[in-house]
This record gives C-alpha cells, sequence and structure tokens, in this order.
C-alpha cells in the first residue's frame, strides 16, 4: 500500500518552504498524534519532507477561551514554544500598508491601549483586537447612520471602546480636508484634540502618497511642492510626537522619495526633528 501525500506537501528536493500547521491545538489528541512523525521524522509513510522545509504550528492558548485541547507531552517536546503578543509598531506598518480606515489608525494611535484589549475572564463576546479593528475599518466605508454604525462598531471592539471612538472620529469629521492642506490653501489647525490629530496626520500621509502613486515621476516638482506643504503643516500645528509619526510612516511605510533640495522646510525640519526621526526608525 502507498500512502498518498497531500499536494500542499513540498517535493522539491531545494524548496525553502515553510509547512504551516494552524490552530493545531484545536484538533482533538489523535489528530494532534498522527503528527508527531511528520514533524519529528520529518516524513509520513514513503514521503519524506525536504531538508530545508520548516514546519511551524500556531494555536491559541488553553487560557484564551479558544476551542483546544492540551497538547500532548510527546508532541509538545517536539516544538520550540514562543508566545506572540499584540505590537503596536508592527500593526501601524501593517495598517498603513493595507489602507486601514484612517480614523481606525489614528485612534488606535492615540489610545494604544485601546488595540488589544482581550480578557479571557470577560463574559463579553466582543473585544478589540487588530482584527475586529480591521472590521471597523470596514464599517466606515459604507455609508451608514451613527446609530447603526455605533451598534455595529460595538459588535466588533465591544461597546464601551464603540462609544470612544465614535465621540473621536466625530471631533476627526470637521477636520480640514487633507488635499486642501498639501495645496497650501489650509495652513492652520483649529481644534487641538490631540486624537483628531492623530487621524489627520495619518490622512495625509494617504493622500501624499496617492499623489505620488498618481504622480511618479511625470511632475515630481508638483508632488515635492505637496509634500513641503506636508511638512510644514505638522511642523506648524501638531505636537512633536506627531510630526515624527508622520515623518515616520512616510520615510519608512511608504518609502516616499523626498528631496531635501526641493523641500523649503526641510533645513527647518530636519533641524528641529531629525534626530527624533532617526531614533524613531532605528
Amino acid at each position: 500500500m502507498v500512502w498518498a501525500s497531500p499536494a500542499e506537501l513540498p517535493t522539491d528536493p531545494k524548496s525553502t518552504a515553510i509547512v504551516f500547521l494552524d490552530e493545531l491545538n484545536s484538533a482533538a489528541p489523535a489528530v494532534q498524534a498522527a503528527a508527531y512523525q511528520l514533524i519529528l521524522n520529518r516524513r509520513v509513510g514513503q514521503y519524506h519532507l525536504p531538508e530545508g522545509v520548516s514546519i511551524v504550528a500556531a494555536g491559541n492558548r488553553d487560557s484564551d477561551k479558544g476551542v483546544t485541547y492540551r497538547m500532548p507531552a510527546p508532541l509538545a517536546n517536539r516544538f520550540v514554544h514562543i508566545e506572540l503578543r499584540v505590537d503596536y509598531e508592527d500593526w501601524l506598518q501593517w495598517a498603513t500598508n493595507h489602507k486601514i480606515h484612517a480614523d481606525v489608525v489614528g485612534y488606535c494611535t492615540f489610545a494604544k491601549q485601546d488595540l488589544y484589549d482581550f480578557d479571557p475572564k470577560s463574559g463579553s463576546r466582543s473585544f478589540a483586537t487588530p482584527r475586529s479593528w480591521a472590521f471597523v475599518s470596514q464599517l466606515l466605508t459604507d455609508t451608514l447612520q451613527d446609530n447603526t454604525l455605533t451598534d455595529l462598531v460595538a459588535g466588533a471592539v465591544g461597546e464601551g471602546l464603540a462609544m470612544k471612538f465614535m465621540a473621536h472620529r466625530k471631533i476627526a469629521a470637521d477636520l480640514p480636508n487633507p488635499t486642501d492642506i498639501l495645496s497650501g490653501k489650509i495652513k492652520k489647525m483649529d481644534t487641538k484634540e490631540v486624537s483628531a490629530q492623530y487621524s489627520l496626520t495619518i490622512s495625509l500621509c494617504y493622500e501624499l502618497q496617492e499623489a505620488y502613486e498618481k504622480i511618479k515621476e511625470k511632475k515630481l516638482a508638483d508632488w515635492h511642492s505637496m509634500a513641503d506643504c506636508f511638512f510644514r503643516y505638522m511642523m506648524d500645528n501638531f505636537q512633536t510626537e506627531l510630526v515624527v509619526m508622520g515623518a515616520k510612516v512616510a520615510l519608512t511605510n511608504y518609502q516616499l522619495p523626498f528631496d531635501p533640495s526641493k523641500l523649503k522646510s526641510f533645513d527647518e525640519f530636519h533641524e528641529k526633528f531629525g534626530k527624533y526621526v532617526l531614533a524613531s526608525v532605528e
């Protein structure tokens, strides 16, 4: 009898793939035991895992109230166990690269503790995680009445955070249009609400990146004029933390090609904030 290996398993001897066993401890112990040979001996029946292939497994902790079974000791002993946590900086890079709504990024940047508030002892079905904030971002792309939106946001991240987020969003709605700022039409910011300023900073980065994608090399002088307004506005209206965050997102997340020689405000920006920006990206 010949064992037919799954088509997903790599067969190329030179492969450097990763075999990812997701939610391994959600399987019953008897099913987990079936993985012993593959994980330790790197083979099942006549199939041999190529030398360069690595095996990674993931699963919820027993304390997370997920559907889990305690991993049998022989299987647990075949792994190096690492516990992961939510990291704001990693999330920020992912969120800006994937166009998560500026209000979500701005709020979670202002209230970093609200990015993840899962408590296994709580009976609430809704709680904040990077995944549920992504749901909120999707909800904001639809035209919904405030009451309906509040209920849906509460269903994603919990009622308490929903009220805080919607209050933040109400203030952010009165902010100037990022396009008007980058064109130089608006130079001052009336509101001093810090959480709203975070949202505006992200919106400016989004707008500047989209403008570059449209212009590219065709009208780079026009784009640098927008970039100059970007730096000028941040320096004139934002606290140091916000200026540094805006520059970091633009430089590291989007790798925008700022040319210091074409930015009137660059020397002043570099003198005041250059060392902080460098420290933030190291």
